[in-house]
């Protein structure tokens, strides 16, 4: 049984996805009773403010909304764990994906906010901030300053590795005409898209346009975007295609996606099923008065089931550090934020946690990551349809065989001179 005879007492305070705010809240905890005995953070830029401060406190982290790849550096962030898997956790399957269909040379799309381009600078490492983009447009204009830091520079290095050619790499601030048309100048064929939901709007209205998409083409594009995204607010963001023509444009193009639900019925640790978990949160979100019948959902939504994990991260990773202190006849109580002894007990109980939680199986790489799934799915008939899963751990790819291409034969890419092939089915 966890934490038996005791229990965890969470003191909220709501901080916005700001690091400013985040940063004073933080302090006023620290400085206030009771003693606390860890730091639970949501977001990027607040969890990176957190834990490069907590390691002084001698307090472990853990974030459950933070995706930056940034925060899996060990020597800035070395109490630091998360239940959100790491934005990089994309790159491994894009690059599984050409590997298994013989996309030798590909192009790289991103948005470039303005805010990114004048706050490039160099960190107490000497690597240069570049590439920068967005990962959490839930997090709505406070998630401008939520930094995928090195995305693009993984992506280029993982490609590099596997012998796969970056043609051209095209960026834009919130007008992507000119980098499109520039992409089809280059013949792209094969293109990887990272942008804003509201930019990937304006990106596949420009692929209309420039006729980048069909049979000779592949996109790929980022799964958290809501199912739908494609066919709304086209009137208010002033997209100039129909809602016909971007899902013309839409047909075909493949995601990747970190699972954030466990996929099967089993009975997690918390002794409800993911389905049970779903419909107990939804319920409770309703009677605060969300029309979750028509897709209401409040921001955050998707993280839930990481949050809820968190905490049984934090009770399990408790429990055993309570466990290891009593045989040498010390206890929990007895932490102070001078005490390193007991410190590193609960980051060696956290470390080795393990379990089935409503996110998934809950474990942790050596640098904290969430160790996950990714989910591969395919835009077809109008509808996501799952293609397969890949574990970047065990490098398994988990293939459905459920890709449909537009055509009915077995096509050739031709990009800039090579012949590139793809899979065509009916």
């Amino acid at each position: 049984m966890t934490l038996r005879h005791h229990c965890v007492k969470i003191v909220m305070a709501s901080v916005m996805c700001e690091p400013g705010l985040g940063a004073s809240v933080m302090y006023n905890l620290l400085y206030n009773k009771p003693q606390k005995l860890m730091l639970l953070a949501g977001c990027s830029t607040v969890c990176t403010t957190v834990a490069e401060a907590a390691k002084m406190w001698n307090l472990i982290v853990l974030c459950y909304g933070a995706s930056s790849p940034a925060l899996s550096d060990r020597s800035r962030f070395p109490t630091l764990f998360r239940t959100h898997p790491s934005a990089t956790v994309h790159n491994p399957t894009r690059i599984k994906l050409m590997k298994k269909f013989g996309w030798s040379r590909i192009a790289i799309l991103q948005q470039a906010e303005e805010v990114f381009i004048s706050t490039i600078e160099r960190d107490p490492h000497g690597a240069l901030y570049a590439g920068m983009w967005p990962v959490a447009a839930q997090y709505g204009e406070l998630g401008a300053f939520i930094f995928v830091t090195f995305t693009v520079e993984d992506l280029e290095e993982r490609c590099m590795e596997a012998g796969i050619e970056i043609v051209t790499r095209q960026s834009f601030l919130s007008d992507p005409t000119d980098a499109v048309r520039n992409l089809r100048r280059q013949d792209a064929r094969i293109i990887v898209g990272l942008f804003y939901v509201v930019a990937a709007r304006r990106v596949l209205c420009e692929m209309y346009k420039q006729q980048l998409y069909g049979r000779a083409h592949v996109w790929f594009f980022i799964g958290w975007y809501e199912d739908n995204w494609y066919e709304v607010n086209l009137d208010n963001e002033g997209i100039t295609c129909t809602v016909e023509q971007m899902r013309m444009a839409a047909e075909g193009h493949l995601t990747t996606e970190a699972l954030m639900w466990n996929q099967n019925n089993q009975t997690t640790i918390s002794g409800m099923t993911a389905e049970e978990f779903r419909l107990r949160l939804n319920h409770a979100l309703i009677e605060e008065g969300y029309d979750i019948n028509h897709d209401r959902y409040p921001e955050g939504y998707q993280e839930a089931p990481l949050a809820y994990d968190a905490v049984w991260s934090v009770a399990l990773a408790f429990n055993k550090t309570m466990e290891r202190l009593k045989r040498r006849n010390k206890s929990l109580k007895e932490f102070t934020y001078n005490d390193k002894d007991i410190a590193d007990e609960i980051y060696a109980a956290m470390n080795s946690t393990q379990f089935l939680g409503v996110s998934g199986v809950v474990a942790f790489s050596s640098q904290g990551d969430r160790i996950a799934l990714t989910q591969i799915e395919q835009m077809i008939n109008g509808r996501y349809e799952k293609l397969g899963y890949y574990d970047t751990q065990l490098d398994n790819l988990t293939w459905l065989n459920m890709e449909q291409w537009i055509g009915g034969k077995v096509s050739k890419l031709r990009f800039k001179g090579q012949s590139q092939m793809i899979l065509s089915k009916i």
